[in-house]
């Protein structure tokens, strides 16, 4: 009988599961990005079924008891089944039939807790028919093939991990966790409007949106003319000044990380790793944000920022990656073992 499992029939897919936006990519080519958000609703009372809707369907739903995903825990068996559901969802939203030999590569922190990582690899084995999870960071840099020695920078939406990279994944001691990260450049959005207008309405997730098109440190490139929300009515003003300031509010802090980090390191290390660091995640596209840093690692005596990683796609790409160059015998091993030992770098 013909293996299946390593046959062209195959699909491999690399997943970034992040508590804000979860973005997948496929062996077949297929990339999307979906917010980390479900809804269960019936659509008729009569029925048991329920309707799962995903991403920003979910938080287009005024009445809807939204589910906020990935947070690092799932104590409930209701948190595993809505990221269950949640995955399954996307997946069928655009088209990837996991019905057949599909293997898929998770990334995730680097610091969640080992009973997180093991009720999220069983879940994800109910939906593929094999998977392992990889530190998101080691992903990253597998796709982007890092020279050893530098530092990688994740800003994510609730947390921002700075770390060490060489040719091994990430040890504890490499890397450094901060809590300042995209959310509170919204939240800092959102308080500086409020003290411009004082009826203001505008709500964090306007101030995101905001954030992606118009967010930047230093001068911007436009005006940054937004419609305001207000209890009045609405204002056509540039909210340029107060970007700026919440973006670079938040950013200080990160960069104060980045020099700790390198502060802490032998001194002969010290100027390869300041000259190699790399920046990811959806905040890190924030216009002006390398030279930002690079300004404020003066303090070192300088160094080089580089936007080479995908700030979407970075960490599914290098996830996808490493599931397409396992060697067949380990995906075959892994379903012969049916799925029982853990696979969790």
């Amino acid at each position: 009988m013909e293996d299946q499992t390593t046959s062209d029939n195959s699909l491999y897919i690399g997943i970034d599961a992040g508590m804000f936006k979860t973005s997948v990519c496929t062996s077949e080519g297929k990339k999307f990005t979906e917010r980390s958000t479900v809804v269960f609703s019936n659509e008729n009372s009569n029925s048991q079924e329920q309707k799962v809707i995903s991403g920003k369907d979910a938080l287009d739903l005024a009445d809807g008891n939204i589910i906020e995903l990935f947070k690092g825990e799932l104590g409930t068996e209701e948190d595993i089944d809505a990221c269950r559901k949640f995955l399954r969802s996307i997946l069928e939203k655009h088209d990837i039939d996991a019905s057949r030999d599909t293997f898929a590569i998770l990334g995730t922190p680097s610091d969640a807790n080992k009973e997180y990582k093991r009720k999220f690899l069983e879940l994800a084995n109910e939906v593929f028919s094999g998977a392992m999870l990889v530190d998101e960071l080691f992903c990253a840099s597998y796709k982007n093939n890092l020279p050893d020695k530098s530092i990688i920078v994740d800003i994510g939406y609730s947390r921002t991990d700075i770390c060490i990279i060489d040719s091994e994944v990430p040890r504890e001691n490499d890397c450094l966790r901060l809590s300042c990260a995209g959310k509170d450049i919204d939240s800092e959005i959102v308080k500086l409007i409020s003290e411009r207008w004082e009826d203001s309405k505008v709500t964090e997730e306007l101030a995101s949106g905001w954030k992606e098109e118009h967010g930047h440190l230093g001068s911007g490139s436009d005006n940054c003319v937004v419609d305001v929300p207000l209890e009045s009515g609405n204002v056509q003003e540039s909210i340029m000044e107060e970007l700026q300031l919440a973006c670079e509010f938040v950013v200080t802090d990160i960069v104060s990380g980045i020099i700790k980090l390198i502060s802490d390191i032998e001194p002969e290390l010290r100027e390869k790793l300041r000259n190699n660091i790399h920046i990811l995640g959806g905040t890190s596209d924030l216009e002006g944000l390398d030279s930002f840093i690079e300004n404020e690692l003066r303090v070192l005596g300088g160094g080089k920022v580089i936007s080479d990683i995908d700030p979407v796609y970075g960490i599914s790409e290098g996830a996808l990656e490493i599931a397409k160059n396992m060697p067949p015998e380990f995906w075959t091993q892994l379903n012969a073992e049916n799925k029982t030992k853990e696979m969790i770098v």
